[in-house]
């Protein structure tokens, strides 16, 4: 395929230069040559589109904006896209006992305290369940830049059950008919001078609920 791409480029470029030389209509004045840069700067190949300047608002304001400065590809509303699916992914990853999947979504030191948590679990013979009904938003609340590492902080608002399974399916804590509301702060750090575009979960703040009594098991282990 890509070689039919090029094949159709050069096919451009040799015509263009073909037409400047000898394309010219007999009874008409000389015509200026075709550039064949020029052709494929028109076609978006050589010419890449201009960083636009983002204009960031709220109490995160600065930290983001040192962030977008460190690194010019970075976009808030993609981060929040990828946050959102994040949190879904970390909450199933954690009670399905993922390793490999979360290895990749944490910091070293979070991923320590989740692998601790899964193994405590599996060594009691229990299993964790969680359900996400909604994820109702997701907002960032701060930001900073220390050196060359960003650090965002996500709050989210989410309805989800949780509970405690054993061996044979049974429910031993939680309710699993039972949604709570949850607030929760997670936040999220990158080194922007890594070509790694991914942002990792780097502390989890403890959550509160519209329901404390009836919460259940912690749906994710509080980092702080």
């Amino acid at each position: 395929m890509q070689e039919i791409i090029l094949y159709a480029i050069l096919t451009v470029i040799v015509g263009a230069m073909l037409y400047s030389v000898l394309g010219k209509n007999i009874g008409h004045g000389p015509e200026q040559a075709i550039n064949p840069k020029d052709v494929l700067d028109n076609m978006g190949i050589v010419k890449k589109p201009e960083p636009q300047r983002q204009d960031f608002s709220g109490p995160a304001s600065q930290g983001l904006a040192q962030i977008a400065a460190l690194d010019p590809g970075f976009s808030l509303p993609a981060f929040l896209d990828g946050a959102k699916g994040a949190y879904g992914m970390i909450l199933e990853a954690f009670a399905e006992g993922d390793k490999d999947t979360l290895a990749g979504l944490l910091t070293d030191d979070v991923r320590d305290n989740y692998f601790t948590a899964i193994d405590e679990l599996a060594d009691k013979g229990l299993k964790q369940v969680t359900d996400l009904a909604r994820l109702m938003d997701a907002e960032v609340v701060s930001a900073e830049c220390v050196d060359k590492t960003g650090t965002i902080r996500v709050a989210y608002l989410a309805e989800l059950a949780t509970a405690l399974t054993d061996e044979d399916g049974e429910v031993v804590e939680g309710d699993l008919d039972m949604l709570s509301r949850v607030r929760e702060v997670w936040s999220y750090e990158r080194d922007l001078k890594s070509k790694n575009p991914n942002w990792k979960l780097s502390g989890v703040e403890p959550h509160t609920s519209n329901n404390p009594d009836k919460d259940g098991p912690d749906h994710s282990p509080d980092t702080e």
